[in-house]
């Protein structure tokens, strides 16, 4: 499952911050409910791969929202330099339910190929093939 990220429109993989108390695997497990709409469970704690990258944009401080980023760089925001880890696992599907959080503007399930055509990110189409790869030799 892929979803359409509705601040920069582009499609993605789910991922988000690990909040306080939280452990890498329980974040990955709540992002993807909370951004795809998909309760899952880990399959291999071993993560598929572990990305790092930085982006500029804008920061919503006002606290009325639960949205970090006011404006991404896509949609002219620049003033501060934000660094993001995101650690993939792969994950199986327990209950799909049927639609996409507030992040998403949009969700699909994908075949490889057209994931591989649709992810906007070079690191997240590494991803999905990988995981692409680890399912072939089950």
């Amino acid at each position: 499952m892929i979803g359409k990220h509705s601040g920069y429109h582009k499609w993605v993989l789910p991922k988000g911050l690990i909040e306080r108390g939280e452990s890498p695997q329980e974040a990955a497990v709540r992002e993807v409910e909370e951004e795809v709409g998909v309760e899952a469970k880990i399959v291999d704690l071993t993560p598929l791969k572990t990305i790092e990258y930085y982006y500029f944009a804008d920061l919503d401080t006002s606290g009325t929202t639960t949205r970090r980023v006011k404006n991404y760089q896509e949609t002219g925001g620049s003033k501060t330099r934000i660094h993001k880890q995101v650690i993939f696992y792969l994950m199986e599907m327990e209950k799909d339910l049927g639609k996409e959080g507030w992040e998403m503007e949009e969700r699909q399930w994908v075949s490889y190929e057209e994931g591989m055509k649709l992810l906007a990110f070079p690191t997240e189409r590494e991803v999905f093939g990988e995981a692409g790869r680890i399912l072939e030799c089950l």
